[in-house]
């Protein structure tokens, strides 16, 4: 060998190696150390920066919630001015007790320290808060001859136009000008002026004048409509009054002539009564021939003058009875009777000329009935009815009276097969002297006086009278009585 290796040597080395062996294990773990601590710290960095961004965040978040969450108590506190002003406002129909609701208090929570509102007709001071009297003057001297701008808008901020003419006397150009008004109504001009805050006019200020201005102008609208309202009234109820005391003056006047009409229908009824009493008489006689034979036409004619009389005599105490009714002289007994009954007497009675004619008479009624009534004059109420109803239907027709109850009533009727009533007349047919042309009246005369007797006496029973009916088919006459 080369060299000789003794153990000293061969210890050196080893030793030499291990420690180069150990350095560079120690170097390659600080490497690693090295290395995860970079990371670690890029991570710290990165996470600190990402906290720094949140922290940022909240700050602006919480910035920007306390700016809502003052602007959201703003308008919380100026919706409670709002609610106050509207329930103050409610009841109010009276132009200054409107305006004095508009206070230092009202408009300080707007955020101004001066207000300043004119009548828009005549300029006339309503509300003064803060504003000298020579700057109103001013003020006033702008708004004559050029209110035209009011007109076609709701809310003038900062307008540069007034604001050059306000300048000499409101230095500021933060004021809000709005026109109080309600459809196409003009009532005031409502000036607002130096904010409380040395800062821009907000929104939200703006709009809440805006509100207050159109509130103001639907309730002066409301005070003017309910003045009209109340004029009109009051014209109303005056025109009322005089008309009310022309219709009483009409009333009486009517009631004098239906006096007057009633005494001389009395006076000539009564005074044609004893003649025609006398005629009766003698007819009656010349027609029995008591005073001897007479020619057979003779006869025929007494005959003829024999009947008119009766139906004169019958006209006459129809129109006696009128009057007395008119009158109230008419002695009424009412009293329970028994209608059914009275309906069948009254059929036995009128048999000869339900016969004659060959007529379907048929009573639909109950065995026995009943009612508060004037039995004398319900028969005569019957027998009008029913007589009508023989007049009007054809030979061979029908004829039907029923008689039912009806609650605490009982309602009668009569209806006929006849030629029936036009729907214009139906209400004429129970005035005095009123007839339907019709071939029948043509044919037979009367006096027009029957239907009216029979209303008469149904309303001194305090009862109810109508009728039906349709051309071609007949008629139904009903009328009530109170049950017993």
């Amino acid at each position: 060998m080369f060299f000789s290796l003794n153990p000293f040597f061969i210890f050196l080395l080893f030793f030499f190696f291990t420690i180069i062996f150990l350095v560079f294990y120690l170097l390659i773990n600080k490497v690693q150390t090295i290395t995860i601590l970079k990371k670690n710290i890029e991570h710290l960095n990165k996470t600190l920066n990402e906290l720094d961004q949140q922290a940022k965040l909240i700050i602006k978040a919480d910035t920007e919630l306390k700016l809502y969450q003052e602007e959201v108590e703003d308008k919380l506190n100026k919706l409670i001015l709002l609610k106050n002003l509207i329930l103050s406002s409610l009841n109010i129909l009276d132009k200054n007790q409107l305006f004095s609701l508009i206070n230092e208090h009202l408009i300080n929570n707007i955020g101004f320290k001066k207000c300043l509102i004119l009548d828009f007709e005549n300029l006339e001071v309503k509300v003064n808060i803060g504003f000298e009297d020579i700057q109103i003057e001013k003020i006033k001297v702008l708004f004559t001859g050029k209110k035209d701008i009011l007109k076609t808008t709701s809310l003038i901020v900062s307008d540069p136009d007034f604001f050059k003419k306000l300048l000499p006397f409101l230095p500021s150009k933060d004021f809000l000008l709005a026109p109080i008004k309600a459809r196409k109504d003009i009532y005031g001009i409502f000036l607002l002026y130096e904010p409380i805050f040395a800062m821009e006019i907000k929104k939200a200020q703006r709009e809440f004048f805006s509100i207050i201005s159109m509130y103001l102008g639907q309730c002066l609208d409301n005070i003017k409509l309910f003045e009209e309202l109340y004029r009109s009234k009051d014209e109303l109820e005056k025109k009322i009054k005089e008309r009310t005391n022309e219709l009483v003056k009409s009333l009486r006047e009517l009631e004098n002539i239906s006096k007057m009409k009633s005494d001389f229908i009395s006076s000539v009824s009564h005074e044609l009564r004893t003649p025609l009493t006398s005629v009766k008489g003698f007819s009656s006689l010349l027609v029995e021939e008591s005073f001897g034979k007479l020619p057979e036409e003779a006869k025929k004619r007494l005959q003829k003058i024999d009947e008119n009389v009766d139906k004169l005599v019958n006209m006459v105490n129809t129109l006696l009875d009128i009057s007395r009714v008119e009158s109230g002289k008419m002695e009424i007994k009412i009293a329970p009777s028994d209608i059914a009954k009275l309906i069948k007497d009254i059929k036995e009675f009128l048999l000869p000329q339900i016969q004659s004619k060959e007529i379907e008479f048929i009573l639909d009624i109950p065995e026995k009935l009943l009612v508060y009534m004037d039995k004398n004059l319900i028969e005569r109420v019957l027998v009008n009815l029913i007589n009508n109803a023989i007049k009007f239907t054809p030979q061979g027709g029908k004829i039907t009276v029923k008689c039912k109850k009806e609650k605490e009533k009982a309602i009668v009727s009569v209806s006929d097969t006849g030629c029936g009533i036009e729907k214009e007349n139906l209400d004429k047919i129970f005035q005095e002297f009123f007839r339907i042309d019709n071939p029948v009246n043509r044919t037979l005369r009367g006096s027009g006086l029957g239907l009216s007797l029979v209303r008469r006496i149904i309303d001194t029973h305090r009862e109810k009278i109508w009728v039906e009916s349709e051309v071609g088919k007949g008629t139904i006459f009903y009328f009530t009585l109170k049950l017993a």
